[in-house]
This record gives structure tokens, C-alpha cells and sequence, in this order.
């Protein structure tokens, strides 16, 4: 039987190997041809709590998490009782007798041991390194060449040397064979994809290799879930390419220092997330202020305050449109998913040189620690940022820094370069960056920098956006950020099981909206529904002050993102 995808649940005690177990996994499946959506969660402590891994891998496009699993491995007794109700009523529950009881919450759906410690202790032992028992018996069921697994194992472990490598070798043997034995009814067969030149990433690092790829010179960093590993990424990447990366004491001071590595002409960037955003808003309002190329990249997780740290939201947006004092624009773009953040974060840089202003880029835990494979970036596709430079002529009496201009978008030096000094400063200033605090100057530059953001707005305009609008459609939904592939497969299912058509927005830059491109999508609808993973609707509001629509709205706060048939069912609910 050839399958569309097989969608596999591991859940076990943080520390099991459940994570590092799901990452090899999915290196096996795109080396055996498969397409793959994988997504994990683990818990804020170190070691102890629930940690879970889902694959998702199949012949065809896989854009989102699954809400119901066709295989649900249980490590304890914990993923158990977490996650048997995601198991599909044709699905089939794995799980090591030892440490796992099923009970009549299961129903009648299939049951099969995988005595996971016992084969381990039997292969090397003693249990540890069971998860890659785990590995090679899904190996097997994914229906891919043990080979395969032999070959990621040895890169994942080769460093640590023959021994290990060779105990989780035998381990993962030992799975495959009691697979092959135990479990070859699960076994699943696809249509293999031929040789394809792709790489495997998840979100955080497309943005880091985004970055690169728009020529990222400076990042100042500090840590934070989940936007630490961009960070990591570029501070062992980036010296590569000739770039610096600092790690500051605060998320202040990381802003800060990259306002002052802009000042200098140099692309610069940090990372963060909620927390660390609301930190730097004064620093933020400076380099608006200042006019000063700058991209902070905000990974969303679930709060206020501390909150979840390792859970995801969709709650940010608000604070990254307004959230500072007085009125300072700023671009806000939001990827549409793993391979989008790639070609968003180049945009970031690209935005931020040509309009010079912060341009924050919205992503979050689910889309960060999602794993995808994706074809290989086609750098023809990435411009890199270059700064605007004033004509040759400027000399150190005619150079106006921000001269007040049609676009909003003024000339800049490179101070001790150019020999065109100017003061970069948050106070308000004239033309030549002197403070000057008089009611026409201070109304006349504050029209000065929003009118960056109407010149950047028309540009927006002229390009294509996300759309998916069948003629006819009388209902319409819009989404942003890393919702797009759990709605456009919504959106997919309604029109196949149920012969509804909807049509589907998608914007990418947030702030300046494309105006003309929502108002089209609008004008023929009657019904418009708004899904996002916050509680208040900020999206949804955003949209009924700009366009004074009353749409209805979907919520979703738990942590965990969107699934394609949660959508489905609400959707089919609301038309």
C-alpha cells in the first residue's frame, strides 16, 4: 500500500534522547526521498519534564503539524497519558511495558510492545542510548534502508569516536530487526521523491542563513529562549564570512551595540524574543529616532512575562507595531514558514538599509523549531543590502543627514570614512542632526520619518502577495506568520471533502500592510475570518482599525500551534 504520509508522535522524559532521537530521524526519511514537517517541544528545565518530537513525512507536501498521530511512541508513562488521545482511531500505540500501562482510555485502537530497555540491555548492556532502538525501528517502518540511519548516526557521533558510534549502531540494528520481526504489518511504503538539492533547517537557522546571505556584518546577542540558537548559529558561523558577533550583558546593551555597529556602516542585527523585545523598545525608539539601519529579529513564545518559554504564541504583534513611547515607525514582517524565513530575513536587511529604519521580523517557537526540508537558497534571489551614499559633491557645509525629503529617505554618511560627520541622536534635530526642539521642526521631521513608511507601503503594493482566491469565493480567511501552512491545508480540505471554496490572505510585511492588495481581497467577500495563536485577536484588530471590517475570529493560546484539522473543523464551523 502506498501511503500520502506517516505521522509518528515520540514523547518521553526530557533526557530520554527524544529530541536528538527525532532530529536523526528526520535526516533518515529526507535521505530515504521523503518530504518532512517535524516539530518538537521540551520543558524550560534541563533535565526531567515531558519532551516531545513529532514527524510528520510523506510523498507530498507537508506544511504543517498534525493534530492526530497514525504511531504514538511512549518512552513513560507521562507521554502516555499526555498524548493517547491524539492517537488516530486506526492509529497503533508503541510502547515499552516497563515503563508504559496502557489503559481503557486507549479503546480499541492497535497496542504493540517495543521493549525498548530490554533490547538495549540485551544489545550493550545496559538501557542507555534506548532511543536509538526507537530510531531503527522507525527506520524501518518509514520503509528506508537501515543504511541510511548508519550513515546519519555516523556523522551525529562520529566525533565522539568508534565506541560510540559503534554502540548506537548495534542499537539501532537491534530496533530495526525486532521492527522487522514484531512490526512489519505498520510498516509503511511511499512514492520516493528522485535526487533532489535540498537542504534540511529549521527556522532559526533560515534566518541565520538569511542573514548571512544578505551580508550580515554584526550581531549582538543575548541569550533567550527560543531565539538563542541564532545567536549560537552566527557567533560560530559568521566570523567565516568576515563578520563579529558580541554577546552583550542585557538586551539592551545587544540593541545598543547594534545601533552603534549601523552607525558605522556595517549591516548589523540581534535576536530575541518577547522579554528581550520589551527591553529594548527604548533602544528601539532610538534608532528610529536616529534613522538608523537596524533588523531584530523577535522568535515569539507563549507569556507576559516569563511565561512559556518553550511553547509558542502569536502575541507580539501589537508591542512590535506600537510598543514604544511616542511614535517611532518601523517595518514589522512576519515569514510564512521555514523556507520563507529565509528569503524574509534577507528582505529585513534590505528594507532597513534602503529606508533606514529597525525592521523587526516576527517569527516564533513553532516555526524556530520546526525542521523542514527545503529546496537549497537560490542566492540569485537575495540582493544584499547596500546603504543609500550621498552624491560626491557633498561637502562638510552642504550635507544634510536628514534632509527633509519627498520619500522621507535622506542621504548617510559612514562617519571618519566620508569626512561627512554627523550627530546620530535621540533628541530632535534639524536637518544636520543638531538638537532643535521647536513645535515646526519637531512636526516637520516627524512627518519626515513616517513618510519613509508611506514610500516603503507603495513599494510593498507593487509586489505579489500570498493569495489564494478562487473566483466566486464569498467567504475569505487571513492569516500571518507561521499559520500559513496549517490554513492553506484547511483551506485544501474544505474544498476536497466538503466542495467549499475559500480564499486565503497571507500578507508578509505586516506593517506597512499592502493596502491595495487587502482592500481587493476584501471587496468581493461577505464573511471574513481572521485565525491567529493569541487570545485578544491583535491581527484581527489591527485589520478592523485599518479597514473597519468586522471579521470573525479564530483564537489560539495554548502553546502549541495551530494542526491543519483544528482549522478544518472551525472553519467548517463558521461558514
Amino acid at each position: 500500500m502506498v501511503n500520502d504520509d506517516l505521522v509518528v508522535r515520540m514523547g518521553g522524559e526530557g533526557g530520554d534522547g527524544i529530541i536528538s532521537m527525532g532530529e536523526i530521524m528526520s535526516k533518515v526519511v529526507v535521505r530515504g526521498g521523503l518530504n518532512i514537517h517535524a516539530f518538537r517541544t521540551f520543558p524550560a528545565e534541563i533535565r526531567g519534564g515531558l519532551a516531545m518530537f513529532q514527524l510528520r513525512a510523506g510523498s507530498g507536501e507537508c506544511l504543517s503539524l498534525k493534530q492526530n498521530v497514525d504511531l504514538l511512541m511512549s518512552f513513560n508513562q507521562q507521554a502516555y497519558d499526555a498524548y493517547v488521545v491524539n492517537l488516530k482511531d486506526s492509529g497503533t500505540l508503541l510502547y515499552d511495558p516497563k515503563l508504559c500501562a496502557p489503559d481503557d482510555r486507549l479503546g480499541r485502537r492497535a497496542r504493540r510492545e517495543l521493549p525498548l530497555e530490554d533490547i538495549m540491555t540485551a544489545t550493550a548492556g545496559d538501557a542507555k542510548g534506548k532511543n536509538v532502538v526507537g530510531l531503527g525501528a522507525l527506520t524501518y517502518l518509514y520503509d528506508v534502508p537501515v543504511s541510511y540511519a548508519h550513515a546519519v548516526i555516523k556523522d551525529f557521533w562520529g566525533k565522539k569516536g568508534d565506541e560510540i558510534v559503534g554502540r548506537n549502531l548495534k542499537a539501532c540494528d537491534a530496533g530495526y530487526a525486532f521492527a522487522t520481526e514484531k512490526l512489519r504489518d505498520l510498516q509503511r511504503h511511499f512514492r520516493r521523491q528522485p535526487d533532489r538539492d535540498q537542504i534540511l533547517v529549521n527556522g532559526n537557522e533560515a534566518v541565520a542563513l538569511g542573514a548571512i546571505a544578505a551580508g550580515v556584518e554584526f550581531i549582538g546577542g543575548y541569550p533567550i529562549t527560543p531565539a538563542t540558537p541564532i545567536f549560537e548559529f552566527l557567533c560560530k558561523e559568521l566570523p567565516k564570512f568576515g563578520g563579529v558577533a558580541v554577546q552583550m550583558e542585557d538586551e539592551i546593551a545587544s540593541l545598543a551595540a547594534v545601533i552603534g555597529a549601523s552607525y558605522t556602516g556595517k549591516r548589523a542585527m540581534t535576536a530575541t524574543s518577547g522579554p528581550g523585545l520589551s527591553l529594548m523598545s527604548e533602544t528601539l525608539n532610538l534608532a528610529s529616532m536616529a534613522e538608523c539601519p537596524v533588523v531584530i529579529i523577535n522568535v515569539q513564545r507563549a507569556g507576559p512575562s516569563t511565561g512559556m518559554p518553550t511553547k509558542t504564541e502569536q502575541s507580539d504583534l501589537k508591542f512590535a507595531i506600537y510598543g514604544t513611547s511616542g511614535e517611532s515607525p518601523r517595518c514589522i514582517i512576519a515569514p510564512l514558514s521555514v523556507e520563507d524565513a529565509f528569503y524574509q530575513t534577507a528582505r529585513a536587511f534590505r528594507i532597513a538599509e534602503r529606508y533606514q529604519m529597525p525592521v523587526v521580523l516576527l517569527t516564533d517557537q513553532a516555526m524556530a523549531y520546526s525542521t523542514m526540508n527545503i529546496d537549497r537558497p537560490d542566492l540569485a534571489q537575495v540582493e544584499q543590502a547596500r546603504r543609500k551614499r550621498p552624491g560626491l559633491d557633498a561637502t562638510r557645509e552642504t550635507f544634510r543627514r536628514y534632509a527633509l525629503t519627498e520619500t522621507g529617505v535622506s542621504p548617510m554618511s559612514l562617519p571618519g570614512e566620508d569626512d561627512l560627520p554627523y550627530m546620530g541622536t535621540g533628541l530632535e534635530h534639524n536637518e544636520k542632526g543638531d538638537p532643535n526642539y521647536t513645535p515646526a521642526m519637531h512636526e516637520a521631521m516627524t512627518a519626515k520619518r513616517f513618510r519613509k513608511l508611506k514610500t516603503l507601503g507603495d513599494a510593498v503594493t507593487q509586489l505579489p502577495v500570498e493569495e489564494h482566491a478562487p473566483d466566486g469565493c464569498e467567504v475569505g480567511v487571513i492569516g500571518w506568520g507561521s499559520t500559513f501552512g496549517a490554513i492553506q491545508e484547511a483551506v485544501n480540505m474544505l474544498a476536497e471533502q466538503d466542495n467549499v471554496q475559500l480564499a486565503h490572505l497571507h500578507p508578509r510585511v505586516l506593517s506597512p500592510l499592502p493596502e491595495w492588495h487587502v482592500r481587493r481581497f476584501l471587496g468581493p467577500l461577505k464573511k471574513i475570518i481572521v485565525a491567529e495563536e493569541n487570545y485578544t485577536g491583535q491581527y484581527a484588530h489591527f485589520l478592523k482599525g485599518k479597514f473597519g471590517i468586522h471579521p470573525l475570529e479564530i483564537h489560539k493560546c495554548t502553546g502549541i500551534p495551530f494542526t491543519s484539522e483544528e482549522l478544518y473543523a472551525a472553519l467548517k464551523e463558521v461558514i
